[in-house]
């Protein structure tokens, strides 16, 4: 028992410096604000592999540690509890769903998700003629925001092309075409397919649609203002990266994992 906690501890620690150096060093930074990490693939890790009681741990201090190493913008406790809930869901939904088969299910539900988040951005993009991002702050407190025409056919044709080409075709590839990435069906893990919908299901509850509704609350909006439409579609922007890259980097944090431990259960 003892050696178990021994075990369980030292790869939650394993698991928080690898959401640190995904998080705050290997990430996409958009300004002074705003970032493109990757760190929750660790806390997923630790979710699947150690429990939930750990991943939540991990999420926390991936979160809090973060901040304090290398702070974006100020602390608040919705992200660590967005973290945390990372550190849960992947190890429920996984109970949930058990060992079954639901291939067709989880593609259906997850084209169902890309279409409507496409969809949406289809629909600012279509109703509005510029967009503001906010790159960070100038001196005097005033936003320091980059305006950007969404006449152009970059933004009203090459942008809804790519994200649905990357959406759609890393779902399809996962579901029907992807047997190299196979995990051994005698593991307690989950198949590849079932691990790409629990990142999708995370990244739609916690990143896009938490990530929102923190910030709506964090700076006072109101849920019906034109910002509030602009917080969706930047979560959404950033999903289109952060879904394909997280759901492979579990799959090969699993696959390693069974690798180096010899562990088939």
């Amino acid at each position: 028992m003892q050696q178990k906690i021994i075990r369980q501890m030292t790869l939650s620690a394993m698991f928080i410096a690898m959401g640190l150096i995904f998080d705050r060093l290997l990430m996409i930074p958009l300004g002074e604000v705003n970032r493109i990490a990757f760190g929750s693939s660790a806390v997923v890790l630790a979710s699947l592999i150690v429990g939930p009681i750990y991943g939540m741990i991990v999420g926390a201090f991936v979160d809090i540690f973060g901040f304090m190493l290398n702070s974006v913008g100020t602390y608040t406790p919705f992200v660590t509890f967005g973290y945390m809930a990372m550190g849960l869901f992947p190890w429920l939904l996984h109970k949930a769903f058990g060992k079954a088969s639901f291939t067709n299910l989880f593609q259906s539900v997850s084209l169902g998700f890309i279409a409507l988040l496409v969809a949406y951005s289809v629909w600012f993009i279509y109703s509005r003629s510029d967009y503001g991002f906010t790159l960070g702050f100038n001196e005097d407190g005033s936003p320091n925001r980059l305006i950007l025409d969404l006449t152009t056919p970059l933004f009203r044709v090459i942008f809804p092309l790519v994200a649905l080409t990357i959406l759609v075709g890393f779902s399809l590839w996962m579901f029907r075409f992807q047997t190299r990435l196979k995990l051994p069906e005698n593991t307690r893990f989950p198949s590849i397919q079932t691990i790409t919908f629990i990142v999708l299901v995370l990244e739609v509850l916690i990143g896009i649609i938490w990530g929102v509704q923190w910030r709506v609350w964090y700076f006072q909006i109101p849920q019906t203002s034109a910002t509030t439409a602009v917080f969706y579609f930047n979560q959404i922007a950033f999903f289109i990266v952060r879904f394909p890259v997280i759901s492979m980097m579990v799959i090969y944090g699993i696959k390693t994992y069974l690798r180096t431990t010899n562990i088939v259960k």
